[in-house]
């Protein structure tokens, strides 16, 4: 399947990659419930210029996304986690097949999901950011945990820290710390 080039999938791809980024995405969203696409998203938009993302955004952001997410990322997410590590009576050498299809099919499913939201980014005006891209980043994520109304910990404070640091090459945070609501 060929999707149209965007910068923010780009981004992503090699932001994922870095030392920790994965391990605390996918550990903020099988523990907290957040989307890894809208937190890439916070730090992207701040990374280009965007400034910060309101709440309002985020909410509108996360109602754009629901139905996709909800019908087809987090479905096929189970699939792939049931054939990876449950016994399901079904043959080693067919699970071999057929689990890079679904670990294909749910990549796809996320870079539709980023396609949204770059389209999503093109219709806010940049908001009036703080002094630094990692200073409007931390605000999007702090917007974005207040958005679900998830109660920080920290946990959560340090897995968004990694993320942030990662994201502006190991720059210290406004006052050493990640978002808190």
């Amino acid at each position: 399947m060929s999707f149209p080039a965007h910068p923010f999938w780009d981004f992503s791809l090699l932001f994922y990659r870095k030392p920790g980024v994965a391990d605390a995405c996918l550990f903020v969203q099988d523990r907290y419930g957040l989307n890894v696409n809208l937190i890439m998203f916070c730090v992207w938009y701040a990374k280009t210029g965007g400034g910060v993302l309101a709440t309002g955004d985020i909410t509108a952001a996360l109602q754009r996304i629901s139905d996709w997410e909800a019908s087809v990322i987090k479905p096929l997410r189970e699939i792939r986690r049931v054939c990876r590590h449950e016994a399901l009576g079904i043959p080693e050498f067919l699970l071999q097949l057929f689990q890079p299809e679904v670990e294909n099919t749910e990549l796809e499913a996320e870079h539709v999901e980023q396609l949204v939201l770059a389209e999503f980014a093109r219709g806010l005006s940049p908001a009036a950011g703080s002094n630094t891209p990692a200073d409007d980043a931390a605000q999007s994520l702090k917007n974005y945990v207040a958005a679900l109304d998830i109660q920080q910990d920290a946990q959560l404070t340090e897995c968004l820290s990694i993320i942030l640091q990662a994201a502006f090459d190991g720059a210290g945070l406004p006052g050493g710390d990640a978002p808190s609501p």
